[in-house]
């Protein structure tokens, strides 16, 4: 994936699908478009100092996404409300308007001890495990 260019309020990545994830002859996986997606979506919000996590993404299959060609994601910032962020995103073949998938979804504002939290989480569940194990 190239770089993102951000405006106010859209947000611009070029991507290519590598071979190796292809679900038939020259196309990508629908993994890898949802996947591209997610990462492309958040990534323009962290260029802008908003570290964020995934709460929703859902995706929209319009057209085969061929592999190993320029691709370019546009992302729209929609709406805020409070720590939730609310996108919605298009792929394209590069230089052509034609959609080959949609997707939108809302990305919400990490809190600061988000990893803390996560590590405490599983160290809980882990000792629970363990106990339910002996």
């Amino acid at each position: 994936m190239g770089p993102i260019s951000l405006t106010d309020d859209a947000a611009l990545a070029a991507v290519v699908c590598a071979a190796t994830f292809h679900a038939g002859p020259r196309v990508a996986h629908g993994g890898w478009t949802a996947a591209v997606f997610d990462d492309v979506m958040g990534r323009s919000l962290g260029q802008r100092g908003i570290p964020a996590v995934t709460a929703t993404l859902t995706t929209d299959f319009l057209k085969p996404v061929p592999v190993e060609e320029p691709l370019a994601i546009a992302v729209s910032i929609d709406a805020q409300e409070g720590r939730r962020w609310m996108l919605s995103a298009t792929l394209t073949l590069a230089g052509d308007a034609t959609p080959l998938a949609r997707a939108h979804g809302v990305w919400v504002e990490r809190r600061s001890d988000h990893f803390e939290r996560h590590e405490a989480g599983l160290k809980a569940h882990r000792a629970a495990r363990d106990t339910a194990a002996d």
